[in-house]
């Protein structure tokens, strides 16, 4: 009698257990579904723009579209790596307090850095438009006016992932795709569509959407010097490898857009990214998880150390990779209707050996996603630099040769082999960890006002 008691008692108690792990988990359930609800909206607004322009646009001048995208990316690195990377290190953490006026710096260092920017954009759209072609030219002169407002958008969000309520970046997301959308239909109905429109209608719903999201934040733009000083000290003293890191990152994923021009004309980047934007909602979909992973790893480190990461992390990788499964499977299935369907019947060539290395980058970037954020929730962004050299080195000594060989194919495999490489570095830094790593303290998180 007292046995079966005893196994009660313990099953009970498995049950409870189970319960209480479910309910602790419902909260992340539902801020992962709104972040991805976040990225689905912003990412699938793009993706959108992206199709209608490959699918509208003569090859040549969606390859135009996506050299010029591919560029800019290298400024949104950049800036991404100074501002928006330590805004989730240190948001949730060192000036969780203090976060109106923290938002307020960084829009300032944003301005700040966007002047230089435009005028390197500019600069560029002169040089490529020699080059290449003339639309090339306008593309860079319409992102030139374009990149700063889209840029602010991209920081904005990534606020409100400090906050963990990605709820109100997601309603941001809906503005931002219906003006896009209005846009895109009223320049094509009125013949009006070009590489260079259709970043100026980026542009507009960008600027649209940043004046809601900012009425949302209340940032407290008007600080004292002391405390710009602080922001900027700790901004550069972890986002000095971040921006080394962006340079390198920037390479395997963009640098086929500005070579396949060279030995395949336009037509050869233009198709680069039609089989790109294919793989788009499911990378979106990673990175939008990490945007919620990366502030948890870091409330995780703080309350019990590295080895209160490493669940998480499992949780997540786990997740990612089934996701990345599906797709694949559901994506090879579908292929030739995809083709069909988005693009009217272009690019039908490409739809086996290249489909099925799309297919597979998920993948690497789910690899990379989480090894990548438990490497910045501890604070060692050179690790990450460290594994995007070795990513980088692959692209120059692989990744190039095959894309001047096999063109879009020998691209694609190119840059899968930079990922696995990548994934690779950051695992082996990340075992390289004490094991028992204290959590760190907490600083005052930005000097008092006189």
């Amino acid at each position: 009698m007292g046995t079966v008691v005893e196994t009660e008692t313990v099953t009970s108690a498995r049950r409870e257990q189970l319960l209480a792990s479910l309910t602790g988990w419902m909260p992340w359930v539902g801020k992962g579904s709104l972040a991805i609800l976040d990225q689905g909206l912003f990412a699938g607004s793009n993706f959108l723009l992206n199709v209608l322009l490959a699918r509208w646009l003569e090859p040549a001048d969606y390859g135009a579209f996506a050299l010029a995208y591919s560029v800019f990316l290298l400024l949104g690195v950049f800036h991404t790596a100074i501002l928006t990377e330590p805004m989730l290190v240190f948001g949730p953490g060192k000036y969780r307090e203090r976060l109106p006026e923290y938002l307020g710096i960084l829009l300032r260092g944003h301005f700040a850095l966007m002047l230089p920017g435009a005028a390197l954009l500019t600069g560029a759209a002169f040089l490529l438009g020699w080059l290449y072609s003339p639309a090339v030219e306008r593309a860079f002169l319409a992102l030139a006016i374009a990149g700063p407002f889209i840029l602010l958008l991209w920081l904005l969000r990534r606020a409100f992932y400090v906050r963990l309520n990605p709820g109100w970046a997601a309603a941001g997301g809906g503005v931002y795709l219906l003006i896009l959308l209005a846009s895109i239909l009223t320049l094509r109905t009125a013949g009006r569509l070009t590489p260079a429109t259709g970043f100026l209608a980026m542009a507009a719903a960008s600027l649209i959407t940043c004046l809601i999201l900012v009425a949302l934040l209340r940032p407290k733009v008007m600080t004292n010097s002391s405390a710009i000083r602080a922001v900027a000290a700790d901004h550069w003293r972890y986002g000095r490898w971040s921006v080394a890191t962006a340079g390198i990152s920037w390479l395997p994923s963009n640098v086929y857009y500005l070579l396949l021009p060279n030995w395949f004309g336009l037509e050869g980047a233009g198709a680069f990214r039609a089989l790109m934007n294919l793989a788009m909602p499911v990378l979106h979909s990673i990175g939008a998880l990490s945007g919620i992973l990366l502030p948890v790893l870091v409330r995780n480190r703080n309350e019990s150390g590295i080895q209160g990461m490493a669940k998480t992390m499992r949780s997540f990788l786990a997740l990612f990779l089934f996701g990345s499964m599906l797709y694949l499977i559901v994506f090879w299935g579908l292929r030739s209707e995809l083709f069909r369907l988005l693009y009217g019947g272009k690019y039908q060539e490409y739809t086996f050996l290249p489909v099925l290395l799309v297919g597979l980058l998920p993948f690497g970037s789910s690899l990379v996603a989480v090894l990548g954020s438990s490497l910045r929730a501890l604070e060692r962004p050179e690790w990450i630099f460290w594994g995007y050299v070795g990513s980088g080195v692959v692209t120059l000594l692989v990744g190039i040769p095959l894309a001047a060989a096999g063109g879009v194919s020998g691209g694609l495999l190119g840059l899968l082999f930079s990922y696995l490489v990548a994934a690779a570095l950051m695992f082996w830094f990340y075992r390289k960890s004490p094991r028992g790593q204290p959590a760190p303290g907490t600083a005052e998180a930005l000097p008092s006002k006189a």
